[in-house]
Order: structure tokens, then sequence, then C-alpha cells
């Protein structure tokens, strides 16, 4: 539990999600938008990708990624193109209602978002617009993670929001921006007070980059506590 802001840096991947053979990362960009009837004007940043990888098919070892990308919506708030990726050795590619299965891993696309399921982890992808739009990015999303069947407490995840699933007695509050009512605001917070160390730690290489300082991609899952689940997302 808890809640903090994060600026990030423009342009870069972070880790919001690493356990054993799981991996989401998130690309941040600035954004400049208005409030109250454009008297506020925010220099800000949202998400506008989400990339997912995952080792699965047990000795197989097989890789899977899945991509969910903000710049293919258009002004339906959909896109045919939306989400790609691979299983494997072949790629894929997949608009509304499309559906991919990859060993135990599966992609399930609605109109503007996406689920993506894995052994107890369910990771959920929403495009929206970015409304009053000054520059930057025309649509930012919003990413949201449940664990269940035991999987935090077998995964003891990190990441900027898995780190929640391993403390679920601490609630992580960090520092918030706050806004005012009117003028020129620009974002700062980097959710200090509310994770391991500082955000620059959490940076990754790319987007399905597994390595990082408190990655737990290539860690052992324990014995699960039968129960145990949770959840943590992320807005605007």
């Amino acid at each position: 539990g808890g809640r903090a802001d994060l600026r990030g840096k423009h342009g870069a991947y972070y880790s919001f999600l690493s356990a054993p053979g799981l991996a989401c990362n998130v690309k941040i960009e600035s954004a400049t938008f208005s409030l109250h009837d454009g008297a506020l004007v925010v220099d800000g940043s949202f998400i506008t990708e989400a990339h997912v990888v995952a080792r699965v098919g047990g000795a197989k070892r097989k890789r899977v990624t899945a991509s969910f990308w903000a710049s293919e919506l258009g002004a339906f708030n959909f896109g045919w193109k939306m989400v790609n990726g691979t299983c494997g050795g072949g790629s894929f590619t997949l608009g509304p209602l499309g559906i991919k299965v990859c060993e135990e891993f599966a992609a399930r696309v609605g109109h503007s978002s996406a689920t993506f399921e894995i052994r107890g982890w369910s990771i959920r992808v929403e495009g929206r617009p970015v409304y009053n739009r000054v520059s930057g990015p025309h649509h930012r999303l919003d990413v949201a993670f449940s664990g269940h069947d035991g999987a935090p407490a077998r995964s003891l995840p990190h990441g900027l929001l898995g780190q929640a699933f391993s403390t679920p007695e601490h609630a992580r509050v960090g520092k918030l921006d706050v806004y005012p009512t009117s003028g020129h605001f620009i974002t700062s917070a980097m959710a200090e007070g509310a994770i391991d160390g500082e955000v620059e730690a959490y940076e990754v290489g790319g987007p399905h980059e597994t390595r990082f300082v408190f990655s737990r991609f290539d860690g052992a899952e324990r014995e699960a506590q039968l129960g145990a689940s949770g959840d943590a997302s992320t807005t605007d």
C-alpha cells in the first residue's frame, strides 16, 4: 500500500515490477498540459510505453515479451497495433479483442487496454488521452499490478511498485507533488520516501532489460504462503 508521485527522467525506462522470471518496465516522457480550465499549466510526465518480459515453459526457458504503445492509440483511443511482442522465435501484433497465449503467459486486449497474466500475476495497462495537452505525447498509460494464489509471497518482487508486494505490512508513502490552482507548475517528486534507494537505481537499459540493482528476475521463488495477494497501480 501507499502512494507517491514519480516524475522520472524523459525517455528513461524504469523497472516497475521485477519477480523471478517476470519483469515489467515502463517508459516515461515529459508532457505539458493545463488544468482548471487553463488557469494552471503543468510541466509533468506520463508513462507512454509498458513492456513485459517473462521466462516461460519450465525447462524450455522460452522468452516471451509483450509491449503496449501509447503512440499507437488514435483519435478513438485504440490502435490495431497497440500491443506487440514475441513468443519464443515468433512475433505477434494485437489490436482490440486480440488474444495471445504463449505457454503459461496470456495477453488479452480490450478496446484501449490489455491484461497480461502469468503464474498468479496480472498486469493491466490502460491507454488514455492526454487531456488539455499543450505539448508532448497525445496519449498516456496507466499500469496496475495484482498478485494472487501466493504469487507475491512466492516471488518477493522488487521494482518501483513491485516492492510494495514484498512488504504488505508497510504502507509506502512518499513525496507527492502539490499542485497550485493557477500559474505554472513543474512536477519534481521522485517517489522519495516510498522506495528503497533512489529512483536512478531503477533505471534499466531498454524496454526488455531485466538487470538493475534490485532485480529479482534471475532469483528463485520461495515456498508460497497460501492466500497471500495484493495489488498496486500507477495513474497520472
